[in-house]
């Protein structure tokens, strides 16, 4: 058993950061997708307790799932919560955490990613920074995997659009952005 508890460390730790991403782009606070994450890896623990790190999208679409049920839970005491006298404004909270001589390119990056739908922005977030083939982020998401290329192609476009003025700028700092992603590649490159 000691075994399988190094394992499931092992798996946290690698695709925990990945995950939390992911999830800060569904859940409303970073706390909140810390404990998607937690949920997630507690859910695939009881169900593989001797450790599976070999399917990763299973990972995503747990936290995808978990992440949703949360906003959706979330929108419902929202609603009960606005009737009240005592409701309080939620405030938005940024997706990345960088260093601070980073701050000013993620929160360009940022902006650049709110203004995508949620379909393409969730795909970009798999991709990007999860990692994952289209045909996982298909298995995650529960999609084909043309429409998975598809949200990834036009949210490119969009992002590559929007960032297009201020590429000297994100060139001249690192960017959580990997900035060479942003030309969508050609043939069964594509679909990798």
């Amino acid at each position: 058993m000691a075994a399988a508890a190094f394992s499931w460390k092992q798996c946290f730790d690698q695709v925990a950061p990945n995950l939390i991403l992911y999830a800060r782009q569904i859940a409303p606070t970073p706390a909140d997708a810390e404990d998607v994450v937690q949920l997630a890896f507690v859910r695939w623990w009881r169900r593989f307790p001797e450790g599976d790190s070999q399917h990763i999208p299973l990972h995503y679409g747990g936290v995808r799932t978990i992440a949703l049920d949360m906003r959706r839970s979330n929108l419902r005491r929202s609603a009960r919560e606005s009737q009240s006298d005592i409701a309080l404004p939620h405030a938005d909270t940024p997706i990345f955490d960088p260093p601070p001589e980073k701050r000013e390119t993620a929160a360009l990056v940022e902006q650049a990613l709110a203004k995508l739908p949620e379909e393409q922005r969730e795909v970009v977030t798999l991709r990007l920074w999860g990692g994952l083939t289209f045909a996982e982020i298909a298995e995650a998401t529960g999609s084909s995997v043309n429409t998975v290329a598809g949200r990834y192609r036009y949210a490119l476009a969009a992002l590559q659009k929007h960032l297009a003025p201020m590429k000297e700028d994100l060139a001249s700092h690192s960017s959580p952005l990997p900035l060479n992603s942003l030309h969508f590649p050609q043939g069964s490159e594509a679909l990798s």
